[in-house]
């Protein structure tokens, strides 16, 4: 009977995790125009789009329901006590 080697075999899947996430790394830096990176820009720059849409509405939500107008949310006030 073989005994299985669980530390190569292991070794082994580490190593090739690596080496493809070398890959991803370089693919990403070499060419700026690959189908995958420009998907991937669009994704975000769509999802970055969305957060901004949402937090607009809810500042408008806020100032609508407040009554006030957007810079005067936040007020301070500052003493000094000499």
């Amino acid at each position: 009977m073989y005994k299985i080697n669980k530390r190569g075999q292991s070794t082994v899947e580490y190593v090739l995790l690596v080496a493809a996430v070398i890959a991803v790394m370089i693919a990403f830096t070499t060419n700026k125009t690959t189908g995958l990176q420009q998907h991937l820009n669009a994704t975000l720059d769509s999802a970055t789009g969305q957060m901004d849409t949402m937090s607009d509405k809810f500042a408008g939500a806020y100032n609508a329901s407040s009554g006030s107008s957007p810079n005067s949310a936040i007020s301070v006030n500052v003493t000094s006590s000499q």
